[in-house]
């Protein structure tokens, strides 16, 4: 397993006006179709990172594609790949088996949206802990990543026993399953 993670202001307008001309039509138009600006900042800077990662595996042929539920997937090589997002981050994580990443930046929450969020056992994990709170909620979407199938019941997993990783960085947290 390899993930990388980057702030997207570090990606200069060059590189992303660069990431973006490598891009098949297909992937354009759904660029061209994201609003706001950021939104775009932030495809193209995971673009960008996918393929660095590749790169330093030596891998150079590998084309980042999108199923139509929006899950990526890697053609030109037997990695799986997986991509996230929040406010000024990108992440992402290849693996030679199913993998599913997720960075969220850890801010105040109304712990109300345990209710919606965690089983019986995590709630009682988290507590009013927001750093808890957030390993819990990265670690749902991890998963779902990974399983492949969108996020449908969050409650339907307990993450508690699953096997995970963290990573905090500045105030972000990366969960990687």
């Amino acid at each position: 397993m390899h993930w990388s993670c980057r702030s997207i202001a570090s990606f200069t307008a060059e590189e992303l006006q660069n990431a973006y001309s490598q891009l098949s039509s297909s992937r354009k138009a759904h660029i061209d179709r994201l609003r706001p600006q950021e939104d775009k900042r932030r495809s193209l800077a995971a673009e960008i990172l996918v393929q660095e990662l590749l790169q330093s595996l030596g891998i150079t042929n590998a084309v980042l594609h999108r199923h139509l539920n929006g899950q990526p997937y890697l053609t030109g090589c037997d990695l799986c790949v997986s991509i996230s997002h929040s406010h000024q981050m990108v992440a992402c994580a290849l693996s030679a088996d199913p993998i599913g990443i997720d960075i969220e930046r850890i801010k105040p929450l109304d712990f109300k949206i345990c209710r919606h969020l965690c089983t019986e056992e995590e709630k009682a994990y988290c507590g009013e802990d927001l750093t808890r709170l957030f390993e819990i909620w990265t670690a749902k979407e991890a998963y779902f990543k990974k399983q492949g199938t969108g996020i449908t019941d969050l409650k339907s997993v307990n993450t508690l026993p699953l096997p995970r990783q963290y990573h905090k960085i500045e105030d972000y947290l990366v969960c990687i399953m």
